[in-house]
């Protein structure tokens, strides 16, 4: 059973509906399919307003608009074009739009799939997107369904979609990105997040969820920031909060990697973005 589009935000609701059309009017029928998921689907969505995850998948994507250094040149490409109409719908609208642009020749399988505009970029994320999309956390906007295009993923992969996903975190330590607080929240309960994950063996929770499951299985030290971080996602955080979750931070997102295995050795140098 997946998310019907009355049960979102009127905002999200025509910010994805306005993005579908158009790329509808950019593709035609290359528009496969196209769909919303992530955090403002799920029912304890935050109290104010967050990115919106929006994926479509399309066929015959030529080679230089995979290229970001040259259809950036050419604003009659379509990925210009596209790009032009996100900007657009994001001021008019006043949300953030995180959107995965996949191959349809690439997203039935278990490997991870390019970007559709970006070929130098694969979606490291992409064991737990299946996850939660087989779960049915998703409004389709556009064609079949996710679960009708994607396969499920093995545990080894989502260990290795969690390692890169803590790896992110332990990024943003090494960028000082605890001195934000929205980064520190998204850090936190994040972790949380891995943390269940490798306890049930499902990633599909949402970010407020994962919190509530820290204060009931994580040692009562960690309950302070677990909290702010939960007060920061609603919106509600005090300066106190800001400071625990900036002190914080950096320990809590090492917990959690003494918790994960390591699936795979890493490449040398600083923590990779995902």
């Amino acid at each position: 059973m997946s998310i019907r589009i009355a049960d979102l935000p009127d905002v999200a609701a025509a910010a994805g509906l306005r993005l579908r059309d158009e790329l509808l009017a950019v593709l035609g029928g290359d528009l496969v399919s196209a769909w919303l998921h992530g955090g403002t689907t799920f029912a304890d969505r935050p109290t104010r307003a967050g990115d919106l995850d929006f994926c479509a998948v399309i066929a015959n994507v030529e080679p230089d608009e995979r290229n970001p250094r040259i259809w950036r040149r050419d604003p009659a490409s379509r990925p210009n074009r596209i790009h032009a109409v996100q900007e657009a719908i994001a001021g008019d609208l006043g949300v953030e739009l995180d959107t995965l642009y996949l191959l349809a020749d690439e997203v039935g399988f278990g490997r991870l799939p390019t970007s559709a505009f970006d070929e130098s970029r694969r979606e490291t994320g992409w064991a737990v997107y299946r996850a939660h999309w087989l779960a049915g956390q998703y409004v389709v906007l556009h064609g079949p369904a996710p679960d009708e295009l994607v396969v499920a993923p093995t545990t080894a992969a989502l260990r290795r979609a969690l390692d890169r996903e803590l790896e992110h975190l332990e990024r943003h330590v090494y960028e000082g990105d605890a001195n934000d607080p929205d980064e520190a929240t998204y850090a936190i309960l994040n972790g949380c997040r891995i943390l269940h994950t490798l306890a049930i063996d499902s990633p599909v929770i949402s970010k407020h969820a994962a919190g509530i499951w820290g204060l009931e299985n994580l040692p009562e030290h960690w309950h302070d920031v677990i909290n702010a971080a939960i007060r920061s996602y609603d919106g509600g955080a005090s300066p106190v909060d800001a400071e625990t979750l900036r002190v914080t931070m950096a320990p809590f997102v090492a917990m959690v990697g003494e918790r994960l295995p390591g699936s795979r050795s890493r490449p040398a140098g600083p923590p990779r973005w995902s």
